[in-house]
């Protein structure tokens, strides 16, 4: 197997699971019906509030600034767009098909998550208003989560080619991320209420 190859699977693989964990954590303390909800008393605990407000601030900047790593259009950065190259050169044009067809109807959502990666994540635009930016382009959660399943789906696919193993992957492929947060806010729940 082609050491590029390799290297290219490794780092999306990395870029892949850093959001999907992200995106878990975030959503999993700012949804409506989710943590905050259930554990806003020990969320909202003097001792503990600045830790979570912090952990939803970097989780959902940080989910941002991934997903962009993964679809950099850059030439010099390990990325989707770059890993596709990689897999048809290695022979595997079928798979790289199927990776342009099933990534394809996220497009505007990529660009979108770019954007505002760049203007007010990455850096701070001036004269630019955060939730009129986010408005504008109209970013779903829902949306988001889809895509991280559809990305992680296609590279257990390409980690089964690389491998010849079916059987296990390094690409997160649950809600485990999700189900730590959860984990860590009943121990919480539960030191709170001895």
């Amino acid at each position: 197997m082609d050491r590029q190859l390799l290297d290219a699977f490794e780092a999306v693989r990395d870029s892949v699971n850093a959001s999907r964990g992200h995106y878990q954590i975030w959503y999993a303390l700012r949804a409506r019906g989710k943590a905050i909800d259930q554990y806003f008393d020990e969320m909202n605990d003097y001792r503990f509030r600045d830790f979570f407000l912090a952990a939803n601030i970097g989780h959902f900047k940080l989910m941002f600034v991934e997903i962009a790593c993964l679809f950099d259009s850059g030439g010099g950065s390990h990325s989707v767009r770059n890993l596709k190259c990689l897999i048809r050169a290695n022979g595997y044009g079928g798979l790289a098909k199927n990776f342009e067809k099933q990534l394809k109807p996220f497009g505007s959502l990529v660009s979108n998550i770019k954007t505002v990666r760049s203007k007010v994540i990455a850096h701070k635009d001036i004269g630019v208003n955060e939730k009129d930016l986010y408005q504008k382009h109209g970013i779903k959660p829902d949306e988001i989560k889809v895509m991280l399943d559809t990305v992680a789906s296609l590279m257990r696919e390409l980690e089964t080619v690389i491998t010849g193993d079916a059987s296990c992957h390094s690409v997160g492929s649950s809600d485990k991320w999700e189900i730590s947060t959860y984990k860590l806010l009943e121990t919480l729940r539960i030191a709170r209420n001895p």
